[in-house]
């Protein structure tokens, strides 16, 4: 055999120009774009929550003159929240960053994989919060043979049988009866997302205004199409077995929808569905209570650093009859 051989002209080596590593764009994200985040200098702390019945009595009366005006009242009570303190590390011994290969960025990898964990992890949280049956004012659940606008609407990936328009109407209706707000925002998961897409009477009311397939329908055409302000996709995904195992993934928010009103802004005498608690007085949190500090290790060999990310939030359900939710609304 003619020498020398491909094997001897070349030494495997890691190339430094790519390098393969799954992270999500943290546009995946929703739980910092679905309701008002309020930055607060302490961990714990109280807020007020006016009586919407007394705001909305009507108790004016017809005055006689030289008598007094009909009186009136209104209760306040209060709710607090807590903010808890997310965390997690990573530790790079100084012999692996001295062994490292160009193309492993070593710290740069290990920052994106923490962030990524703790966003997960804060999503997750959300789906927790807020996007679970029977927490809110009014929750219905996707039923084969169902019947649109009722608490047992058909699955809207059953083109032939459900209603999207329907449910939405009814459920803007409820909200608006229960409190004088119109929902403003439209929460979906991945596959509820995909469902409407393809829905052809979603095509067929999107088609009278622009060209349409389900290619080109996006969150902004749904949003116009269901009047509401804003549709927020969640598209996140995470993996729900342990190290060393085979990964078993799925969406963080399921099969679910969420019609709810949020406000613009975190205000006083502001109503909301929820809010979300950002503990910014916490060191070197930044508004979103959120950061990633380097820590060195030297006991541990010197040269070691500590990767450290950390969150400092509560999200609090802060109205339930400001939202109407769809639960396992695709098949």
């Amino acid at each position: 055999m003619p020498q020398p051989v491909v094997g001897d002209v070349h030494v495997a080596a890691a190339l430094t120009n790519i390098a393969v590593a799954y992270i999500q764009s943290e546009d995946v994200y929703i739980a910092d774009k679905v309701f008002p985040v309020v930055p607060v200098q302490h961990q714990t702390d109280k807020y007020f929550l006016w009586s919407k019945a007394d705001f909305f009595r009507d108790e004016a009366q017809q005055r006689a003159d030289a008598t007094e005006s009909a009186g009136t009242g209104v209760n306040l009570s209060t709710d607090s929240y807590s903010a808890a303190v997310w965390a997690l590390h990573q530790d790079i011994g100084p012999q692996v960053r001295a062994n490292a290969d160009p193309s492993v960025d070593i710290d740069v990898a290990s920052t994106r994989q923490l962030m990524q964990k703790l966003l997960i992890r804060r999503d997750r949280i959300f789906m927790t919060k807020y996007m679970q049956n029977g927490i809110w004012g009014t929750s219905v659940t996707g039923t084969a043979n169902g019947t649109p606008g009722t608490s047992t609407p058909a699955p809207w990936d059953d083109d032939a049988n459900s209603d999207p328009f329907t449910d939405i109407a009814v459920g803007q209706t409820t909200v608006l009866q229960a409190t004088g707000y119109l929902p403003n925002r439209l929460v979906l998961a991945w596959p509820v997302y995909q469902a409407l897409r393809k829905h052809p009477l979603v095509i067929d009311r999107i088609k009278y205004t622009t060209k349409t397939f389900a290619g080109t329908i996006t969150p902004e055409l749904l949003a116009a199409a269901f009047d509401v302000e804003q549709v927020v996709v969640s598209k996140a995904v995470y993996n729900a077995a342990g190290e060393n195992v085979a990964a078993n993934m799925s969406f963080i928010m399921g099969k679910n929808a969420l019609l709810c009103y949020a406000a613009p802004a975190p205000g006083l005498m502001v109503p909301t569905a929820g809010y979300t608690f950002a503990w910014q007085g916490f060191t070197g949190m930044n508004s979103l209570g959120v950061r990633m500090v380097q820590i060195p290790m030297n006991w541990l060999g010197v040269g070691t650093i500590r990767n450290e990310g950390e969150m400092a939030f509560d999200m609090k359900l802060v109205a339930t009859d400001l939202g109407y939710f769809f639960n396992t609304i695709v098949t």
